[in-house]
């Protein structure tokens, strides 16, 4: 296929271009001047200057397209929200609105677990179980919602050829593998929130790119969502002992009680609250943080039934992957 991917020279976007050229595929990757392919070229990949937030560059990028992966966007934890809903959201609704144009085949959004509403302890959480509507959360996670639901309005309303992959929190060579989901890493130290029992959503880095092929070229993933995460049930403290053994990075952590951290963020929130003329914010910091702490599980049955998928790598696997690139 000649496939086009946004956010190519990314993390997940180079694996994912990776693969794609290795097996075959004539592969473009968007991307703004000055954005470095060079590593790449090796395998046949092509750069194709272009912007979310540019209209006719997206235009042009599409054309003769066979597939897109909508793998791009703004990522950062913080920034405005005018650049979060100009990038992610309305630079989504571009990409399929040219797509549409140009008769693109198949167009896989990556999305993320975050679109999902809060939920008890040891729920387990399914595709159709409806968005997260908030509107407390950070300006990344309200972002990634608002395109998700652009995707499904377009796959309803205007028959876009569309598939939605929800992936956990990927990990791998290439990405920020030191994860303290709630709290501080800072030098050689971690502080974390909570006692580490709370069990991370993870999901190594070649498994999602494994269903972002499978469903691009599955005809019963159009209009589907699917929840990509790894079957490995690893706690934060799990996590942080083995991947710093792993990467020879061992930090000191510290494990924070919540009762502490409730008082902290508490005073967090009226200092901030001071400084915006006593305004508080619609979500305060210690429900984000025990959000953050969630412990829940996410169904996979879909993305094994219907595209055929697994995750090849587990995290024993992963950890010896990791351990002997970073001696390399």
């Amino acid at each position: 296929m000649k496939v086009l991917v946004t956010g190519g020279t990314g993390f997940l976007g180079r694996h994912l271009v990776e693969r794609l050229a290795l097996e075959g595929d004539e592969v473009w990757v968007l991307g703004r001047s000055g954005q470095s392919v060079a590593d790449l070229r090796g395998l046949g990949v092509h750069l194709v200057s272009g912007d979310l937030r540019q209209w006719p560059s997206l235009q042009k990028a599409v054309e003769g397209k066979d597939a897109i992966f909508h793998c791009g966007g703004k990522v950062e934890a913080g920034g405005r929200w005018v650049d979060f809903l100009e990038v992610n959201v309305l630079g989504t609704e571009r990409l399929i609105q040219a797509a549409l144009e140009h008769g693109v085949r198949r167009f896989v959004h990556v999305s993320s677990i975050g679109v999902y509403p809060e939920r008890p302890a040891g729920s387990v959480i399914r595709e159709d179980d409806g968005y997260d509507e908030n509107t407390g959360r950070g300006g990344y996670t309200r972002s990634k919602t608002m395109a998700d639901q652009i995707a499904f309005w377009y796959a309803r309303s205007r028959s876009a050829p569309i598939t939605v992959i929800r992936p956990a929190t990927i990990y791998g060579p290439g990405g920020k593998n030191t994860l303290v989901r709630a709290g501080v890493a800072k030098g050689g130290w971690n502080v974390v929130f909570g006692d580490g029992t709370n069990v991370l959503p993870l999901v190594y880095v070649d498994n999602v790119v494994d269903a972002l092929v499978l469903a691009s070229r599955r005809d019963e993933a159009i209009g589907r969502a699917y929840n990509v995460v790894d079957d490995d049930r690893i706690t934060q403290r799990q996590y942080i002992e083995r991947m710093g053994a792993a990467l020879g990075k061992p930090h000191k952590t510290v494990y924070l009680p919540l009762g502490q951290v409730r008082v902290l963020a508490a005073s967090a929130d009226l200092a901030k609250a001071a400084l915006k003329g006593g305004r508080k914010s619609p979500q305060g910091m210690f429900s984000r943080i025990s959000r953050s702490l969630q412990s829940v599980q996410y169904d996979t049955a879909r993305a094994k039934a219907e595209l055929g998928w697994k995750p090849r790598i587990d995290f024993e696997a992963a950890i010896r992957r990791l351990a002997k690139g970073e001696r390399r």
